[in-house]
């Protein structure tokens, strides 16, 4: 699994690390420090991709305690998360979860083949960060993910100092109650984690918060000015332009008002879910929060 993370340069000493159609970490270096942004699925080392990009001490900064976020967390000494993460993070996530995500994946692979083939003779707009790699046999029998203690915490308005460029922490609660965004301070590139999202918002787990949300994303949307790159973790379109961020959060909005039909849908662990759908992005709601149902 060598060529298992796409590398991507974003700007000097910025990087994304991708897994294409799972996750995507990010790699900011400065003079004396570096900081990755979430370690990923854990389904392949990330420290050796980390090492042959810099050679500065590396800090884990966590932009929230899910699964997908965390894998290589056992890789790294120093670990940040804010604090309502910090139980999470110490905890191994649930077995059942792990193997209806790997059924998940398993499906995406086996039909990324028909997506590129009619890519590949129709529309010719995947790059190799959207190729999505193929898991092993042995990695599947392998995977798992520990529980990690945090070394350190973050909230609000703490500024990570890298020496020469630093990451203010925004706490944008929603997705999850310690979701935090991260701010490449007075470079315009904000890490939105999965508060921002270009396929499916998740907002349908047990501690999602949809009038949390909705107000992060509103805040985000307050500052569009400040930045010029906005990327997500998720999905094949992983940067929009800062005015994305006010048309999640006007969406969110039409769905607190009761405003959109809802139809029926599936996360990544196969619970059934309903979707409101705008352009170029949805929203997952738990299910029993149906209110108007349309057909799939």
């Amino acid at each position: 699994m060598d060529d298992w993370f796409c590398v991507t340069e974003l700007a000097e000493g910025v990087w994304q690390l991708t897994e294409p159609g799972h996750v995507c970490c990010w790699l900011v270096a400065g003079a004396e420090r570096a900081a990755l942004i979430d370690t990923g699925c854990g389904f392949a080392p990330i420290r050796p991709v980390v090492e042959a990009l810099t050679d500065r001490p590396v800090t884990v900064v966590h932009t929230h305690h899910h699964f997908d976020h965390v894998g290589g967390d056992r890789e790294f000494e120093d670990v940040l998360i804010h604090p309502l993460g910090v139980a999470g993070l110490a905890a191994s996530p649930p077995r059942a979860l792990l193997d209806a995500y790997l059924t998940y994946a398993t499906a995406q692979e086996e039909t990324f083949g028909h997506y590129r083939r009619l890519d590949q003779r129709f529309f010719h707009l995947l790059e190799d960060c959207h190729r999505v790699r193929r898991l092993s046999d042995e990695t599947l029998a392998a995977w798992q993910i520990d529980g990690v203690t945090a070394t350190g915490e973050i909230e609000a308005g703490d500024v990570i100092d890298l020496g020469g460029r630093a990451l203010e922490v925004l706490h944008t609660p929603g997705h999850s109650p310690d979701c935090v965004c991260l701010d490449l301070v007075g470079e315009g590139l904000l890490f939105g984690g999965d508060t921002v999202n270009t396929g499916p918002v998740y907002a349908q787990l047990p501690a999602s918060d949809l009038v949390a949300l909705q107000a992060s994303l509103a805040m985000l949307a307050a500052r569009a000015g400040t930045w010029s790159r906005v990327f997500c973790s998720h999905f094949m379109r992983t940067e929009v332009a800062p005015a994305f961020l006010a048309r999640q959060a006007a969406a969110f909005a039409r769905v607190l008002a009761g405003e959109v039909p809802l139809r029926p849908a599936e996360d990544c662990t196969g619970t059934t879910v309903r979707e409101a759908v705008f352009d170029g992005f949805s929203v997952f709601l738990p299910e029993e929060r149906a209110a108007t149902e349309v057909a799939a």
